[in-house]
């Protein structure tokens, strides 16, 4: 007996436009409470994450990156199960003050 890929394939239910809303909100808000403005615009930002989104197999946070001049390193991670967003980025007080906002998302 021959397996099929087809009959056996994992497809995970992801609300897709969902995810994207919350990364266009994302992005606006941390432009706002950084008060910066992002070296990518914010559909460069979510058409990033499209090569995750669409292969419809990724099922954990995957990081997409935010840098501005301000804030070089500055890294969102994006986890599609849980349709959240969350900051990462050196400066541990501006992380959980943007945080405590993402989290409402």
């Amino acid at each position: 007996m021959q397996l099929r890929d087809s009959e056996y394939k994992i497809i995970l239910d992801l609300d897709l436009d969902r995810i994207r809303t919350i990364m266009h909100e994302a992005y606006k808000a941390c432009a706002d409470m950084l008060q910066v403005e992002f070296t990518i615009t914010e559909d460069e930002f979510v058409a990033r994450a499209e090569p995750f989104l669409t292969s419809n197999r990724i099922s954990t946070a995957f990081p997409i990156r935010l840098p501005s001049k301000k804030y070089p390193e500055m890294v969102i991670e994006v986890n599609p199960r849980r349709k959240s967003v969350f900051a990462r980025m050196v400066n541990a007080k501006k992380q959980a003050y943007l945080n405590y906002f993402l989290n409402a998302l």
